[in-house]
């Protein structure tokens, strides 16, 4: 049977609870302090003999707090953990106890630990499953991150991603020395200064992107269909190409996927070179063939960008450029074009194209000044619409004036500004392909680049 209670019964029912409750806890505190508290003494005054009581006590740590006695440094190295109360630390790097070692590496860099044998790193390296570049470099140089110098090694190599079990990757360049040390000199391992004939600084690395050509004679099919349900295509992707019927390809041929762009921009003062922008979109393995239909089918191993039905394949060269900085043997000035994708401003890390190339004297690793005279204000003016032009003159009494900036001035006798540099990765005949390395400004078609004798 529950008793059911009205809301002031049920408040005087809770009162009268917690009375008793309170009552309980203080006949519980007077019993345990008579059981404490002395005896007293008897008629005499003697003391009465002492009752032997042993007390325990419980101490539980509240959650997240370690035990008391616990060393919250036990698990870190001794170059880690605080020094107190007169510790001294070993640096020990992680090593065992008594293990001795050497530390190569140059100034600034992060220490490599030779425990007293030099590491041998092979020139050739055959891939056993679940290899990978970057997993190489770490075993062999102590730095995943220098995965695009052993790359640069193996042009055979169309992605780094994709190497399979009983392919021969070249770890280093052949006669090079195999320590470890002669390595890190080369700039191989983390912190590498880069000397000694490795990859020097301000080096660039670089997959061909695009260049300006005829994109038709490059053109050895199309891509048509994948077998995924999706509109973008990307790495992965089993797609289906449509061959021309004078080309025959073979499973294991890899294939460039591109498109052709745009005419380079008809730039005031700027050579046009002839051809047209091609767009490197990715690459493609074929894996069958059937030449009766000339249908092919392969699968995406690379993609710079959304590959869609419509792009084209061919044996487009592409190859892993690595360009170091290279004296000008004279002065050429050149006019940015454009960009490879159609970026109305283009800044640093971006690809562009300028229109001079190797019969004006540009080799790969030229660096150009972006070089602006005038008043940049006015300059983008220029181009404006006439309302952008337009100010407010505040100071009138009449309702809402508005004048024109003047943009007329002859600014010729303004003084040049370097805004940025272009590094040449490849060049053509009449264009070159170049990479901002720095810019403090946006860039833009027509803008002007100096590459200076001796710089």
């Amino acid at each position: 049977m529950r008793a059911t209670f009205s809301s002031p019964s049920r408040w005087l029912f809770l009162a009268a609870l917690g009375a008793a409750l309170g009552q309980e806890r203080v006949a519980l505190a007077q019993s345990a302090s008579a059981e404490t508290a002395p005896a007293p003494a008897d008629a005499s005054g003697a003391a009465p003999a002492a009752a032997t009581t042993t007390t325990t006590t419980t101490y539980t740590a509240p959650y997240g707090v370690p035990a008391p006695g616990t060393d919250i440094n036990a698990g870190l190295p001794s170059s880690s953990r605080p020094i107190t109360g007169g510790q001294s630390d070993g640096f020990d790097l992680n090593q065992p106890s008594g293990g001795g070692g050497t530390v190569y590496g140059g100034k600034g860099s992060e220490g490599v630990l030779l425990s007293g044998r030099s590491v041998s790193v092979p020139e050739i390296h055959t891939v056993k499953r679940g290899d990978t570049l970057w997993d190489l470099c770490d075993r062999y140089f102590g730095n995943p991150y220098a995965w695009p110098k052993v790359w640069s090694y193996n042009p055979q190599l169309q992605n780094p991603h994709w190497i399979y079990p009983g392919d021969e990757v070249r770890m280093r360049q052949a006669g090079a020395r195999s320590t470890l040390s002669s390595l890190h000199e080369r700039g191989l391992t983390r912190g590498g200064s880069g000397s000694g004939g490795g990859v020097g600084a301000g080096t660039v690395f670089l997959r061909n992107e695009g260049y300006i050509d005829d994109p038709e004679k490059d053109r050895w099919g199309e891509l048509v269909g994948s077998r995924e349900d999706q509109m973008l295509l990307s790495e992965g992707n089993r797609v289906y190409l449509r061959m021309r019927p004078d080309v025959k390809v073979a499973p294991g041929q890899s294939l460039t996927i591109f498109l052709p762009g745009q005419k380079p921009k008809d730039v005031p003062g700027a050579r046009q070179p002839p051809g047209e922008i091609v767009a490197v979109k990715g690459t493609v393995r074929i894996d069958q063939y059937d030449p009766d239909s000339h249908l092919a089918r392969g699968i995406i191993t690379e993609s710079l960008d959304v590959i869609e039905r419509g792009a084209l394949v061919g044996p487009v060269g592409r190859r892993f450029d690595v360009v170091p900085p290279k004296v000008n043997e004279k002065t050429v000035w050149a006019r940015v074009l454009t960009g490879i994708y159609p970026h109305v401003f283009v800044a640093r890390e971006q690809i562009v194209f300028i229109d001079r190339g190797s019969e004006d004297g540009l080799v790969p690793g030229n660096r150009l000044f972006i070089v602006h005279r005038g008043d940049a204000w006015k300059r983008g003016l220029k181009t404006a619409t006439r309302a952008t032009r337009q100010r407010m003159l505040l100071d009138s009494p009449d309702d809402s004036p508005v004048e024109l900036t003047p943009v007329d001035e002859d600014q010729k006798a303004y003084p040049e500004e370097v805004v940025g540099e272009l590094r040449v990765v490849r060049t053509r005949k009449y264009s070159s392909l170049c990479m901002v390395t720095a810019s403090q400004v946006e860039i833009s078609p027509g803008d002007r680049a100096v590459a200076k004798q001796g710089y």
